[in-house]
């Protein structure tokens, strides 16, 4: 069993590692983003008058959505077609745009580490990848646990030697398996959809989940959106909330969306929605914090991933303690495909020995 599980671990190791490595590196990068975006910020939530100079302004740009900003991060961002982005002001003012992901570089680590690049497509195999990443801290674990004695605490191997990179890398992965497994699981609960709906469904009765997740009923004809009315309608549906998002019908018949924070929830951009008419009439209102348990689960796994838990005083520890697994996945995954390839040397192939010519009539042999 020992050696199947010695087989598996570094074939998984040799074969994916540099993708976990990606992964991690730039999960850990976008854990910091709102120190090193490079974009002017006021770190707080907008006024009344604030929100609606920034719902006009991404209205111009034909906005299908905009977060508002927050005391983490003090810009408004608004999603324009085609992938592309902007940031805005408190007061509505344009601070930049892009067109494309590879313009800046937190929408291309954002890509990068949700989609490798690649899409819906890329999105499953970074889910898998994660799943990867479970069966490397639980095979990795199983494999360490007789070696413990022997436990070295090093940053980096004491030399580059395959011995000492493996005794390293065990070492290591020791450290940062629980916070490895925390990451891996969250992402492929959040990425596998499928996956994440038979581990939490459990949790909830699935009739229940049913209703709560039904489609509100369409928005009757307005000629246009009266924001301060919608504005005012949702702030009194739930008066302890903090708007996050406003998210315009994405066709006709449908209506405004306002996402909101309640002081419990844990999601930066909270949770609970409230559907309105243009006039400000409230369609439908669900409160994220009376989810059926299933829901609130599946709820908590991106605060937990990204370790932005809004309110919560575990969220620097927590971005600490994600910070290390994605270190820990880049380093573990990187040196795993570089010593696993450079152990698989191909054979040489043998020189042909010439055959002797045969002596000439005549001649002797020396």
């Amino acid at each position: 069993m020992r050696q199947a599980l010695s087989l598996l671990h570094r074939w998984l190791g040799g074969l994916v590692g540099l993708g976990v490595a990606v992964l991690g590196l730039s999960g850990a990068a976008l854990l910091w983003k709102p120190w090193w975006v490079g974009v002017a910020q006021t770190p707080r939530a907008p006024s009344g008058e604030e929100m609606l100079a920034i719902i006009t302004a991404a209205q111009k740009l034909d906005a299908a959505y905009v977060t508002l900003p927050s005391a983490e991060f003090g810009t408004a961002q608004a999603g324009l077609p085609d992938r592309a982005g902007a940031y805005l002001a408190h007061d509505g003012t344009l601070l930049t745009r892009w067109q494309s992901v590879w313009e800046r570089p937190e929408t291309f680590l954002f890509d990068l580490h949700h989609h490798l690049l690649l899409g819906e497509a890329g999105e499953v195999i970074s889910g898998w990848l994660g799943i990867a990443a479970i069966l490397f801290c639980v095979t990795g674990m199983i494999l360490w646990w007789p070696t413990r004695r022997t436990f070295r605490l090093r940053a980096w191997p004491a030399r580059f030697t395959r011995p000492a990179v493996i005794l390293h890398h065990r070492d290591i992965g020791a450290v940062v398996a629980l916070p490895i497994l925390l990451a891996a699981i969250t992402g492929a609960l959040m990425v596998l959809k499928p996956l994440g709906q038979v581990v939490l469904a459990p949790l909830s009765p699935a009739a229940e989940v049913a209703v709560w997740q039904a489609k509100p009923p369409a928005a009757p004809s307005q000629a246009a959106a009266d924001w301060p009315a919608i504005l005012a309608a949702a702030q009194r549906r739930f008066p302890d909330a903090e708007p996050r998002m406003i998210i315009w019908p994405k066709a006709s018949g449908d209506a405004v969306t306002i996402r909101m924070r309640r002081p419990a929830e844990w999601h930066p951009n909270g949770r609970t929605t409230v559907t309105l008419a243009g006039d400000g009439t409230v369609l439908a209102a669900r409160d994220a914090t009376a989810a059926p348990l299933a829901l609130r689960a599946g709820n908590a796994l991106y605060p937990l991933h990204s370790a932005r838990m809004a309110g919560s005083a575990m969220a620097l520890p927590l971005r600490i303690v994600m910070t290390l697994a994605g270190l820990g996945l880049t380093l573990l995954g990187s040196l795993a495909v570089v010593t696993f390839w450079r152990s698989r040397k191909l054979p040489a192939i043998p020189r042909t020995k010439r055959p002797e010519a045969a002596p000439r009539e005549g001649e002797t042999s020396a």
